[in-house]
């Protein structure tokens, strides 16, 4: 019942954030902007893409270590993609967790937990990234009061899981503490599951792979603000300097509303007003921009993610079940 309302509000939300990026657009307009466009751009849009999701391979790697190939990683992070695109309730990154760790490789739980300090990274270079651009935006001071609560959220969940890193038995203390509290519980059988997040944040305790986590992240994101200012470069001859990384940040944090599969209405409402308010595009662009940049990377990572599952030899009704668990 629980995830029935979660749906509904998700695809509510969706609805309406979809109406107000629609809202008084002359269909004409984008018409013009799609007939204008400069679609070769889209080939360094899509290297963009596929730069974008090696990095984020390469990152997770060294999270997750070297019994794990880079193969892999990059195969089923895309199968994470395609499970957020189209089913329910963002089970993306937990159903990463299940694939690589159905290999025995890296067990299902440390697996997760190298999920948690990815997205946690991802957000410090967010709001990082948002710091440097706000100063030099009109209108950016929303975002970047959005981004100060999410940044220190980021950063304090950092400093947990870094703590945790060095200390794991104080976590698995607080477990036991936590589990002990409910009756009638075999607290050390369920206890034994939860051990396994604390192996996932080793790597954290060496200096080297904390730094290449950070090259790599910000390499990962590099190629996220190339993807948008390609796209953007293909329906504006003269993109705004800071309009692509300023969509990186707004797009990055609007990620965080509740939605339907594949984000739908969410990202084109963000995209529209974050280009529209602070750079004066034109609205049947900024919308036409938003669904360009929406549909080429949900179609793409959709079908990578789809080449994933046939090289893992598993199906998405598998994951879907598994991680429904």
């Amino acid at each position: 019942m629980k995830r029935r309302w979660q749906f509904a509000i998700g695809l509510v939300i969706s609805l309406v954030a979809l109406v107000l990026a629609l809202v008084g657009i002359d269909l004409s307009e984008v018409a013009r902007a799609l007939a204008e466009a400069d679609y070769l751009w889209l080939i360094p849009t899509a290297l963009g893409i596929l730069a974008y999701l090696f990095a984020r391979a390469v990152r997770w790697r060294l999270l997750l270590g070297p019994q794990v190939s880079l193969s892999r990683c990059f195969w089923v992070t895309n199968i994470g993609y395609l499970v957020s695109n189209v089913l329910p309730f963002r089970l993306g990154d937990p159903a990463r967790a299940v694939v690589i760790g159905r290999s025995g490789e890296v067990s299902t739980a440390a697996a997760l937990s190298t999920v948690v300090v990815e997205r946690v990274l991802d957000m410090v270079m967010v709001v990082l990234l948002l710091a440097g651009l706000a100063p030099f935006i009109a209108g950016a001071g929303r975002a970047m009061g959005a981004g100060l609560i999410a940044g220190g959220a980021a950063l304090a969940a950092l400093a947990v899981l870094v703590t945790l890193a060095f200390r794991p038995e104080w976590g698995r203390q607080a477990v036991r503490w936590a589990l002990g509290r409910v009756p009638r519980l075999d607290v050390e059988r369920w206890a034994g599951r939860f051990d396994g997040l604390f192996e996932g944040l080793a790597p954290l305790r060496s200096g080297r792979r904390g730094l290449g986590l950070l090259l790599w992240s910000v390499v990962a994101w590099f190629w996220v603000v190339f993807f948008y200012w390609t796209l953007l470069r293909a329906f504006l001859p003269r993109p705004p300097t800071l309009a692509a990384p300023f969509l990186v940040c707004v797009i990055g944090l609007g990620m965080a509303v509740p939605s339907s599969p594949g984000t739908v209405g969410v990202f084109h409402a963000v995209a529209r007003y974050a280009l529209t308010v602070p750079f004066d595009v034109p609205a049947g662009q900024a919308v036409t921009i938003a669904f360009a940049a929406h549909a080429f990377q949900y179609l793409m990572m959709c079908a990578l993610g789809l080449i994933g599952l046939a090289r893992e030899s598993i199906s998405l009704g598998w994951v879907r079940e598994q991680v429904g668990r």
